[in-house]
């Protein structure tokens, strides 16, 4: 997958990030569902692996990249250093929900909504034998709709955003034993 950068008008930014708001989505996936169907280009898993495992620039250190997970995680953990405790809360969701779709699609799924979500938590956590899994997705979810409410102090996003951290190392180490256990078979 190639990776191509746009500057959108301030306008339509702004109408890209209500949207995706309203949906559920990150902005970044509703951009690139809206320019496949509108492409009438059909997203496989392996399409939206390669989205999710997408690498950014980190720094100005050579070969320093990380994904938009983890890029989020990392802007969550400013913004909460920062005390701004409602993006935080959104930057936190972002890279748990980018973490459990990129999951999900290497299994060859594609969640599109926020119960399949859940549906997927909670297979994992069945899966795994780890109740932490669907307990820390909560975590999330709280941080989610803190976004919206913007209810929670600043030590309460702390602790959750420690979850959210903790919830991302069992998912991606619950997908290193699929992996490995596929490749067995």
């Amino acid at each position: 997958m190639a990776s191509t950068s746009i500057m959108l008008p301030r306008k339509l930014g702004d109408k890209l990030k209500e949207k995706a708001a309203e949906t559920g989505y990150l902005p970044e996936e509703l951009a690139v569902e809206l320019l496949h169907n509108d492409l009438n280009e059909e997203l496989d898993p392996e399409d939206l692996v390669e989205h999710y495992q997408q690498t950014f620039k980190k720094s100005l250190i050579k070969n320093a990249s990380q994904t938009l997970s983890e890029k989020y995680l990392a802007d969550g953990l400013k913004l909460l250093k920062e005390g701004d405790l409602v993006q935080a809360s959104e930057k936190l969701w972002g890279a748990t929900a980018l973490t459990v779709k990129m999951v999900a699609a290497k299994r060859g799924l594609k969640l599109e909504e926020h119960g399949g979500l859940w549906i997927f938590i909670n297979m994992l956590a069945r899966e795994s034998g780890d109740e932490d899994i669907a307990v820390f997705f909560g975590d999330a979810n709280a941080l989610h709709r803190n976004f919206y409410e913007n209810e929670m102090e600043k030590e309460s996003v702390k602790i959750l955003a420690g979850r959210i951290e903790e919830l991302i190392k069992k998912l991606k180490e619950v997908e290193r034993i699929n992996e490995k256990e596929k490749s067995i078979e």
